[in-house]
């Protein structure tokens, strides 16, 4: 049986024991960004597939020309989306495995550079989002959505 090293923190407490298993502390909003990148990433790309995939003939009351404004318009959204969640991940595992093979980066400059990639993402996975209701707005004044029911307040 294999020798296992206790895995332990910087004040020296045991984490946990596992052959393999690499059990850091403060990585944590970092990782869960990156799992959030991952599922919307994901999303904005089944999305984008669901669009590309539709057909003018499917909709015959839309004019030819607004049913290929509102798919390439909602296909580049959704393509913003997944690039920006994808191109963060893929940045993340770059410049871990530089930082990790030697590249000598001052502390600032990392911080700076990690910062900007997470606000960049935010602001970029926010005008998608933000550019996707529009799309929705859109398809629904064309008919190529079901509008919404209109709730009445009184």
């Amino acid at each position: 049986m294999a020798h296992v090293e206790p895995i332990s923190d910087l004040d020296g407490r045991v984490l946990g024991r596992a052959p393999g298993l690499v059990v850091t502390r403060g990585r944590l909003p970092d990782q869960l960004f990156d799992l959030l990148a991952l599922i919307l990433g994901i999303l904005f790309s089944l999305r984008q597939m669901d669009v590309s995939m539709r057909q003018k003939e499917s909709f015959p009351a839309v004019a030819e020309a607004d049913f290929t404004r509102w798919r390439d318009q909602t296909r580049r959204t959704y393509r913003l989306g997944a690039v920006a969640c994808f191109g963060k991940i893929l940045f993340d595992i770059v410049f871990a495995y530089l930082l990790n093979h030697g590249l000598p980066v001052p502390f600032p400059v990392k911080v700076t550079l990690g910062l900007s990639v997470v606000v960049l993402w935010m602001a970029s996975v926010g005008i998608a989002v933000w550019r996707t209701q529009k799309n929705h707005a859109l398809a629904r004044e064309l008919g190529i959505e079901a509008r919404r029911p209109s709730s009445s307040n009184g």
